[in-house]
């Protein structure tokens, strides 16, 4: 990720802030949280550490290590993928109070966060020898968590967003609708920059493009009854078959980016990496 030095500080201090965000609801109660939300967790934290290291091992020039990283992400996206549909299928199948308010609504975040992490992951795959593509479709895949963990940022900590208790859950939304509006500039700010230097902007035009839809059921049509009625459907699919869609997804993305990506280094390609590494 020779484009973004400092990247891996971005998504250290996003990890912190996503610890923070979650400690009252996972990490403070880590054992009574079901192994959805366990593999859920650990595989997004993984994926934020691989993230961090990628960019750190390519910027200090330990090739070496970037590739084998790059390697095993082909094993962590499909069970991140799996941790994401079963998390979903739990939350839309829970009796909270918070599930009846949000969690059908929030659903479609969720599930639409699942199939662009993979989209974007098979996309960082196909454009490997294109530094400034990978890089930027790599770090897109952090930009769905960004909602989630903001929101619980606000929810939890900030003052005028606090929620206390099941009377004062639709303070909930306001912290939501702050966190998605915060992704929204914070990707827009991105894109100009890369229009301005005259960088690719479709990575992170669709990451844009995929907050958007994550969040318009959220906004639009997440009460619909027809989405209802098929999440509360989703909610009772079995673990095993989930699985088997997960592993399924998560596979054909990383199958898919790296088949597509095994095209000759020309000479041209191989003086801009040779030129990028040695600014």
């Amino acid at each position: 990720m020779l484009p973004f030095p400092r990247a891996h500080l971005y998504v250290g201090a996003f990890l912190l802030a996503t610890f923070a965000a979650f400690w009252p609801s996972y990490f403070s109660v880590f054992g009574e949280a079901s192994f959805a939300h366990h593999l859920h967790g650990m595989t997004a934290t993984l994926w934020l550490v691989l993230i961090m290291a990628q960019n750190w091992t390519i910027h200090h020039r330990h090739r070496g290590s970037h590739k084998w990283l790059g390697l095993s992400s082909l094993l962590l996206i499909p069970v991140f993928t799996v941790g994401g549909l079963l998390t979903t299928r739990d939350s839309v199948a829970s009796d909270h109070p918070f599930t009846e308010m949000f969690g059908i609504r929030l659903a479609v975040a969720d599930l639409v966060a699942t199939v662009i992490v993979c989209l974007f992951f098979a996309l960082a795959l196909r454009h490997r020898r294109n530094v400034h593509l990978h890089s930027r479709y790599m770090l897109a895949t952090v930009t769905p968590l960004l909602g989630p963990s903001l929101s619980r940022l606000f929810s939890n900590y900030m003052l005028g967003f606090f929620v206390e208790g099941p009377f004062v859950l639709s303070m909930f939304a306001i912290g939501a609708t702050v966190s998605v509006v915060f992704a929204i500039l914070l990707l827009a700010v991105l894109i100009w920059r890369d229009y301005r230097n005259d960088r690719p902007t479709l990575p992170f035009t669709l990451a844009l493009i995929g907050t958007l839809v994550m969040y318009s059921g959220f906004f639009l049509w997440g009460d619909w009854p027809v989405w209802i009625a098929t999440m509360e459907a989703y909610g009772t699919v079995p673990s095993w078959a989930l699985w088997v869609i997960g592993l399924a997804m998560g596979t054909a993305a990383g199958a898919w980016g790296w088949q597509t990506g095994k095209r000759p280094m020309t000479p041209a390609t191989q003086a801009a990496i040779l030129g990028e590494a040695a600014v």
